[in-house]
């Protein structure tokens, strides 16, 4: 399984998103990641909207993963603007290391910012 939330989603909490992950791994300790990946979008809305990335194709990943046994370590998206990032899988998040900071290959995932 495979899910995106926008960390400014004014329907939907990430919160709770972010609990529901947490009791999955309660309930399959250190096994969560065998079949369930969450991915947040700093600035993102309710499914879409505002100013920051949102996936661009997250089926994609689902289908590799299923298809060809690739997890998804990460969900290209793009923002409004046409900056590109790449959502890092939860806990991890998207750190700027240098360069354009509108091209995804400037940022890798790490555990903070």
């Amino acid at each position: 399984m495979v899910t995106w939330h926008g960390e400014a989603d004014e329907l939907i909490f990430p919160t709770g998103t972010i609990d529901y992950r947490a009791r999955v791994d309660r309930t399959v300790p250190g096994k969560v990641d065998d079949f369930y990946r969450l991915f947040m979008a700093p600035g993102v809305g309710h499914c879409a909207g505002g100013v920051g990335p949102a996936p661009t194709d997250p089926l994609a990943a689902v289908v590799d993963w299923v298809e060809k046994g690739r997890a998804p370590e990460v969900l290209p998206a793009t923002a409004p603007s046409g900056a590109t990032r790449n959502l890092c899988r939860y806990p991890l998040v998207s750190r700027y290391e240098g360069g354009d900071p509108a091209s995804a290959s400037s940022f890798r995932c790490a555990r903070s910012y």
